[in-house]
């Protein structure tokens, strides 16, 4: 099964064609376009068609606006995620359980999510420089890195 996506745009020309097909032409908002592009870009790329009323136009917008996308997670999000799960992590940051771990993480970082470790540059120092660093010193001081 394939995913469904869709993009709001206006219908800016129709014409039939010599063979009789319909060649319809559409335009994208300057907000849309990248998303247009990502995916229609490619020739022949397969596409359905539906009329919206303007009023499922404007709520569409009005709900992309509302729910800003959350930051997607790297690199250093699933190191944060691994580490976690780690005993040896959670004895360096006195912390019972990986639940326990990430709070320390965030606290840390100064961030209400992991994901914004790869979001944030920041964040993803300070990830490096009172995380990762300290917490590899510690293994080396105890022999185990």
């Amino acid at each position: 099964m394939s995913d469904i996506a869709a993009v709001i745009g206006a219908s800016a020309t129709v014409r039939t064609l010599v063979d009789g097909s319909l060649k319809i032409s559409i335009d994208i908002e300057p907000r849309h376009a990248q998303a247009a592009f990502a995916l229609f870009g490619a020739p022949g790329t397969p596409v359905a068609l539906a009329r919206i009323t303007n009023e499922a136009a404007v709520e569409q917008d009005r709900a992309a606006q509302r729910e800003p996308e959350k930051p997607k997670g790297g690199v250093l999000a699933k190191e944060a995620a691994m580490l976690c799960e780690l005993p040896t992590f959670r004895e360096f940051c006195e912390e019972q359980d990986a639940d326990g771990a990430a709070d320390w993480i965030r606290f840390t970082c100064n961030v209400a999510s992991r994901a914004d470790l790869d979001n944030s540059e920041s964040a993803a120092a300070l990830f490096k420089s009172k995380v990762r660093g300290p917490y590899m010193k510690w293994m080396q001081s105890r022999g185990a890195a």
